[in-house]
């Protein structure tokens, strides 16, 4: 028995060979619904029923809602995603700039001093080149014996220069005339440390009796062999006038003292030594030893946050 013949399709409805390529697997999501067959080109499988006009329009709204899942599943994109999840950027409010006072604070200290320095030197002239130096070396080692009498410590005493010159007498006439070379100067000079300033008269005067006539004394320095704890009393000064002068500001514009924001030492000379001229010494033990005290001051500039 032969099948009947498949009617001819109507304006508007798909062949057989598009409803091959729309008909695909039906997911198990949309539920049960009519039975759908593989249907290859060129016709109806042999044996099998005619499709009705009914079948083939709900395959095609079948197919609509498969391709509208698919499109409402897949998943959004990664810039899109950004976008929706990056927050606004929040605006932070500016915090003002308090108010601050700045001061300047000095400081002084003084301290009685604990070390005399003696510039001392040898000078000799003689004929000749040789007989300088010669009688200049004897002359360096009496004023050296000197001072190891006298308990001065080696470490302490050092040579600050050492010269041999030429010496010179014009020959007069208006300056017409020449020079004549009378002999040579040897001289060598020392900075001697005393410890214990209270002695120091009886070391020069040791010095001088042992190098005689060719012994100098240039001068005397009162200083401190260690200047820091003066610097420190200085600086404490410093800080605390600079502090007394911020709280009085904040006091006179009705506010409160807050924390230190900075603090700066200006420029501060050494501690200033005290210097006595030769003439100051006498020949006898009495010698002035210390006169009046060593000084020293900082300067420095605060700067005080106001609350």
């Amino acid at each position: 028995m032969s099948a009947a013949p498949r009617p001819p399709a109507r304006d508007g409805e798909p062949g057989p060979t598009a409803f091959a390529l729309a008909a695909s697997p039906v997911p198990r999501a949309l539920g049960p619904g009519p039975a759908v067959g593989r249907v290859r080109p060129g016709g109806p499988r042999t044996g099998a029923p005619a499709r009705s006009p009914r079948s083939r329009t709900s395959l095609r709204v079948l197919t609509a809602a498969v391709v509208a899942l698919g499109l409402s599943s897949a998943p959004a994109s990664p810039a899109a995603a950004l976008a929706v999840s990056a927050p606004a950027p929040a605006v932070a409010n500016p915090t003002p700039t308090p108010s601050t006072v700045t001061v300047t604070g000095t400081g002084s200290a003084s301290a009685v001093p604990d070390l005399a320095v003696v510039g001392m030197a040898v000078e000799v002239t003689a004929p000749t080149a040789e007989k300088a130096l010669a009688a200049q070396h004897a002359a360096a080692n009496a004023l050296l014996g000197a001072l190891r009498g006298q308990q001065v410590a080696e470490r302490d005493v050092r040579t600050d220069s050492l010269e041999l010159s030429a010496v010179y007498e014009d020959g007069g006439g208006g300056g017409g005339g020449t020079s004549k070379l009378t002999g040579y100067r040897a001289a060598q000079s020392f900075s001697v440390k005393v410890r214990e300033p209270r002695r120091t008269g009886r070391v020069i005067k040791a010095a001088v009796a042992a190098a005689g006539d060719a012994v100098r004394v240039n001068g005397v320095t009162f200083d401190l062999a260690d200047a820091r704890p003066l610097r420190a009393k200085a600086r404490e000064a410093a800080h605390e006038d600079a502090r007394s002068k911020a709280e009085h500001y904040a006091a006179l514009t009705g506010r409160e003292l807050g924390r230190l924001v900075s603090l700066t030492e200006a420029e501060s000379g050494n501690p200033r030594p005290l210097t006595v001229s030769p003439s100051a010494f006498a020949k006898q033990e009495g010698v002035l030893v210390a006169p009046g005290e060593i000084q020293d001051s900082v300067s420095v500039v605060a700067v005080y946050e106001l609350q």
